[in-house]
């Protein structure tokens, strides 16, 4: 029996060659030259409400030093409630949190902060927009923001509060880079 190439066997190939040479193009098409919000630059406007409806806007910050905090209760939530001390120390001194959770409902947001006595702000970012558009993608990343609205630090990971304290201070002290 001769092998022939069929035209079944012409398509097939000429499928699979097409596939091979589009799949790249598919694969990172979603990819964006944007890495998201780099230090030195203004961070985009944050838009919606905490967990208590209450309206939540960087714009509103300015003036304090922000610690924006993106999280997951599976990964992180152990970890988030250790900055509920920090915060009460400082918050008088203008330091703001504003945690971000990229998974959570806001039902289990406020849940959480029920449970384990967060008072700053909590927001739900079920779609992880807001998470895209600062380019996070692991939790937890933190974004120090000094008082004129401008990143100065992005931590990839956990951070101890204290190490925390040593970024802020810098910009408690002084609005200045």
């Amino acid at each position: 029996m001769s092998k022939r190439f069929g035209p079944s066997k012409i398509c097939r190939a000429i499928l699979y060659g097409t596939i091979v040479m589009l799949a790249p193009f598919v694969f990172f098409a979603g990819c964006e030259k944007n890495q998201g919000v780099k230090t030195g630059e203004t961070p985009p406007e944050i838009y919606g409400t905490d967990i208590h409806g209450d309206p939540v806007s960087l714009r509103k910050l300015k003036g304090n030093v922000v610690v924006l905090y993106f999280w997951s209760n599976s990964c992180c939530g152990d970890k988030l409630k250790l900055l509920q001390p920090y915060y009460i120390r400082n918050k008088d001194k203008g330091v703001a949190i504003l945690a971000i959770n990229g998974t959570d409902s806001r039902e289990a947001i406020e849940s959480y902060a029920k449970k384990n006595g967060v008072s700053f702000t909590l927001q739900s970012d079920e779609h992880s927009m807001t998470s895209r558009e600062y380019g996070v993608f692991g939790f937890p990343t933190l974004f120090i923001i000094d008082r004129e609205g401008i990143v100065r630090k992005r931590i990839m990971g956990y951070i101890e509060p204290d190490q925390l304290n040593k970024y802020v201070v810098q910009y408690v002290i002084s609005p200045g880079p």
